[in-house]
């Protein structure tokens, strides 16, 4: 299964917070990447939040077969709301080698309005990858039904996006920029477009 079934699989569902456990169980269920493991560590840089590990573990002496170990570190001081977002941004490193491979299809695939940085920055495809990971993962955690309800109710003055920000367990800065692009971006994440049930 690939990232875009992810999102497909989440995309209807309008009851929140996304558990991250419901997202680390699909992922088990639906890839070879059963074994994920989640270790918070102290954070000696403040610009770090979160890493993510693949390792081959030999099963046996005399074979050359290997078992996955997906590790996931996270930010053991951070806010509730940043680790939910942290592990599953991380996790989602398990879909990698999608079409975000070079520095053009990145330009076109995200507006300005997220990453203007990527005008001035060095195009290394990884770090460019890695700064898109946050978005890939408020597609699954603010998945597209729920989404647009909580847009109309911002559209019609009835909450702020750090009421929906609280409500999702997620923070607020990207809440508010997701809110505004997702659904121009989302589709371009997922190169498809997702059904859902109104």
């Amino acid at each position: 299964m690939t990232y875009p079934a992810l999102v497909r699989a989440f995309a209807n569902n309008d009851t929140l917070p996304i558990p991250v456990d419901a997202v680390l169980r699909w992922i088990r269920e639906n890839t070879p990447h059963i074994d994920i493991r989640l270790y918070p560590v102290a954070r000696h840089k403040k610009a770090f939040r979160g890493a993510y590990r693949r390792l081959g573990v030999p099963v046996g002496m005399y074979t050359h077969d290997f078992e996955i170990v997906n590790q996931v570190l996270y930010g053991e001081d951070l806010p509730p709301e940043w680790k939910r977002l942290v592990i599953v941004k991380e996790i989602l490193h398990v879909f990698d080698s999608h079409q975000v491979n070079t520095p053009d299809a990145v330009r076109k695939l995200i507006p300005a309005v997220i990453t203007p940085e990527l005008r001035t920055a060095s195009p290394f495809a990884p770090v460019i990858d890695d700064f898109l990971g946050t978005y890939r993962a408020m597609a699954v955690l603010l998945p597209r039904r729920a989404r647009r309800r909580l847009k109309q109710a911002i559209d019609a003055d009835k909450r702020t996006s750090t009421e929906i920000a609280d409500y999702a367990q997620l923070p607020d800065y990207y809440v508010d920029i997701w809110l505004d692009v997702a659904d121009e971006v989302e589709d371009q994440l997922c190169g498809t477009s997702l059904v859902v049930r109104e």
